[in-house]
Parts: structure tokens; C-alpha cells; sequence
């Protein structure tokens, strides 16, 4: 059996707290983007916005995806104590799930034609919720361990 080794846990732990961070402040970042193109979705008016206020949400979304993708590799890649394997395996499945679900939000963007496909929108926003879910499950699981 694998020797237990404080300092693998203390690095996965760290790592673990500092891909949850990037993520909440990586959404932080991009949520004022998400509320005004919501509000031009909901007042009917995503084609009438400014061109490059669109731009603009469209290379935020994208810049998160990018980020939600990276977090998605460090989770994939990083050394797990043996009594986190099954949480941490469950975790990062979700995670990279997350992650291609903010990308399908973010490929929902037309800027050329400066539309929303909606049904991938919306599909998008609902895998998000059940990812995040799943995702926060586990890592209570990891920190009530």
C-alpha cells in the first residue's frame, strides 16, 4: 500500500485551491459581459448592439473558455492522494465537461453575423449548472475528508 505523504496532499490541496480561485474569479470577470448580452437577448436586441461591444463579449467568453480549459489540464494532470482518486477523477471529468460547456456558449456567439444560436445557449447555460453542481459536490467531499 502507498505510503501516506503530507506534502503530496498539502501540493494537491493547493493546487486544488488555486484552480477553484482562477475559476471563481475568471467567472467574476467575465459575469458583466454575460449580464449585458443577456439583457440585449432579453429586450430582443443582440443584432442592434454595438459591433464592438459584441467583439468584446465574444473574446471575454472566449478568454474564460480559455481559462476554464486550462484549469480543466492542471486538474487532469495533477498528482492525486490515493484517498482522493475516485473524488478527484469524478471532479475533473466534470471540470473539463464545464469547460466545453463555457465553449459551447462561447461558439453560440456569431460576431460576423452578430447573432446567438440559442438552442446551444441554452443547452449551454444547463450543463454549466450541472457541472458546477457536480464539481462543487466533490470538492466538499475532498475538504470534509
Amino acid at each position: 500500500m502507498a505510503k501516506f505523504n503530507p506534502k503530496q496532499t498539502q501540493y494537491y490541496v493547493q493546487t486544488l485551491q488555486e484552480v477553484l480561485q482562477n475559476t471563481q474569479d475568471t467567472a467574476d470577470h467575465v459575469a458583466p459581459f454575460f449580464v449585458k448580452l443577456d439583457e440585449a437577448k432579453q429586450a430582443g436586441k443582440v443584432a442592434e448592439m454595438d459591433k464592438a461591444e459584441f467583439g468584446e463579449i465574444k473574446a471575454e467568453f472566449d478568454d474564460a473558455v480559455s481559462a476554464y480549459q486550462k484549469n480543466a489540464q492542471t486538474l487532469a494532470g495533477l498528482k492525486v492522494p490515493v484517498r482522493f482518486m475516485g473524488v478527484h477523477t469524478i471532479m475533473a471529468k466534470a471540470y473539463k465537461d464545464y469547460a466545453a460547456a463555457t465553449a459551447m456558449m462561447a461558439d453560440a456567439l456569431n460576431e460576423k453575423d452578430q447573432t446567438i444560436n440559442e438552442a446551444d445557449f441554452a443547452q449551454s447555460e444547463k450543463d454549466q449548472e450541472t457541472f458546477l453542481t457536480k464539481i462543487q459536490a466533490q470538492v466538499a467531499k475532498i475538504f470534509g475528508a
